[in-house]
């Protein structure tokens, strides 16, 4: 039995998707392109903790959802590796989520929604998914023959209902999921409790002891019985809440954990990332990234940054760098990133390059690098009000030897979409490349560092006078470009500076 908001599911295995006529269920797009690395394990998804489907490396499913609410899924690829996301399901919407390691077998599951678009075209995308193999019987000769027509496959319905009597649901409106973090010590408890009797009853309990209580509710509406508010104040560390229900159809409970730590007041005006890579291994090496990298953290410590600086990372240590910069996040409103070194992209999205990798296939850029999207999404994910990226590695493909299949693997870096609150600086415009620059910094740096330290100017404005002193020093073959979704103001000189 499906619990809660999953009261009535119908998974089909397809291969392509129908959109509805009319708005009588959501649809969820859950997909596992093929992947060498970890492709032998199965991954299990489960919704709100019940088990739903499997997933072999290159398949993908349909599951539509009958009503609306909060939603878990969980992917599991054994007892010790899963991960789960939640979302609020709304008739006539579509969902698209990609399961997959993100850097090889047993490590970082990835199970993320997607934008619409990206998702379509991932989940339609035929070449990165097993072509389906049933057997059928010839009526004529008795003949049995293997098909493998996507035409043809028709797939398998498995119809999950809710049997009448079922016992009382839980949605839960905030927390939205599990394990959540804040740093708010008085936490707004919401629930949307169903209910297929006439009468409810609620408990709910804080750390073991009982927080409230609710008896004989009315059901009313059989979306949403009854909706729950209360403050819970939070204990320092972790906070657990239980959610019991009865009605005439028997008893039900959740939980969920909420982790509070008290925000520590932060002297300093934000958090900076700062990394130089010159000292390449098997490609040519730069000589200014390290210096622009050593001048750019003491200009951001001059204008009151704290600053977490390394130069010449390998993978492994650029990997490790990056996690300690988004933990430590968790206590700042501003997080910079500047990367000076060698940069490409692949596929439409963007790779920093670290000083101890040999690329000669490029399929090996997504192994063995950097990416950048992936990296702005999980700061996007720390709720830091502004964030600005700079990445002064658009130059040429450093791997004379690398066989591409695509051409954009030689050019420079590619756009990129900027989530709310955040801006993205990239040297050259996108597929353009720059020169490391003739100077002790690149020239990409070397004007931002003349700018920086103007007061009153917006970053939007200093990007655009670095631009114009590019361009004008290159004799416009070098030509900085920025997309920005700031919803603040920022500068990096204040007047207080």
């Amino acid at each position: 039995m499906i619990r809660a908001s999953l009261i009535f599911l119908t998974v089909l295995m397809l291969m392509t998707s129908a959109t509805p006529e009319t708005a009588e269920y959501a649809e969820i797009f859950i997909f596992r392109p093929k992947q060498f690395q970890g492709g032998a394990i199965t991954f299990q998804v489960l919704a709100n903790q019940e088990k739903l489907l499997y997933l072999t490396n290159g398949s993908r499913s349909v599951v539509r959802v009958y009503n609306e609410g909060a939603l878990d899924l969980q992917l599991k690829a054994s007892v010790f590796t899963s991960k789960t996301i939640s979302f609020g399901i709304v008739k006539g919407q579509k969902y698209f989520v990609k399961a997959g390691y993100d850097d090889g077998f047993g490590s970082n599951l990835s199970f993320v929604p997607l934008e619409e678009n990206q998702g379509k075209t991932l989940f339609e995308d035929t070449k990165v998914y097993h072509r389906p193999k049933i057997k059928v019987i010839d009526d004529m000769e008795g003949d049995i023959k293997t098909l493998t027509d996507e035409n043809i496959y028709l797939g398998t319905m498995e119809t999950i209902e809710k049997p009448d009597g079922a016992k009382p649901g839980l949605g839960w409106i905030s927390p939205v999921r599990n394990n959540l973090k804040t740093d708010i010590g008085i936490f707004a408890l919401q629930l949307c409790l169903t209910s297929e009797a006439e009468r409810l009853n609620l408990i709910i309990k804080h750390n073991g002891e009982i927080f409230d209580e609710v008896s004989d509710i009315e059901v009313t509406d059989k979306k949403c019985a009854y909706t729950y508010i209360g403050n819970v104040q939070l204990s320092s560390g972790v906070n657990k809440i239980e959610v019991f229900l009865n009605d005439i159809h028997g008893e039900s409970s959740y939980t969920r954990l909420i982790n509070y730590k008290e925000k520590e007041q932060v002297s300093k005006r934000g958090l900076a990332l700062v990394l130089g890579n010159s000292d390449y291994k098997y490609t040519q090496k730069l000589p200014n990234p390290i210096n622009d990298a050593n001048d750019m953290e003491n200009a951001l410590k001059r204008l009151d940054f704290e600053v977490m600086k390394f130069n010449d990372l390998g993978y492994e240590e650029m990997k490790q760098a990056l996690g300690n910069f988004l933990l430590k996040l968790e206590e700042y409103e501003t997080g910079i990133v500047f990367y000076a070194g060698h940069g490409i992209q692949h596929g439409g999205r963007n790779y920093l390059i670290p000083v101890d990798v040999n690329l000669e296939k490029e399929s090996e850029v997504i192994s063995k690098c950097i990416d950048t999207g992936d990296f702005i999404t999980k700061m996007d994910l720390m709720d830091v009000e502004t964030s600005v990226i700079i990445l002064d590695a658009c130059r040429s493909n450093p791997f004379k030897d690398l066989v591409t299949k695509t051409s954009d693997s030689t050019n420079g870096l590619t756009g990129t979409d900027a989530p709310a609150g955040t801006i993205v600086a990239f040297a050259t415009a996108p597929g353009k490349t720059a020169s490391d620059g003739m100077g002790l910094n690149g020239l990409y740096t070397q004007e931002i560092l003349n700018h920086i330290y103007k007061p009153g100017l917006k970053v939007e404005d200093l990007f655009k006078r670095v631009r114009v002193s590019v361009m004008n020093k290159s004799l416009n073959r070098q030509i900085p470009w920025e997309t920005s979704s700031l919803v603040k103001d920022f500068y990096f000189y204040q007047e207080s500076n």
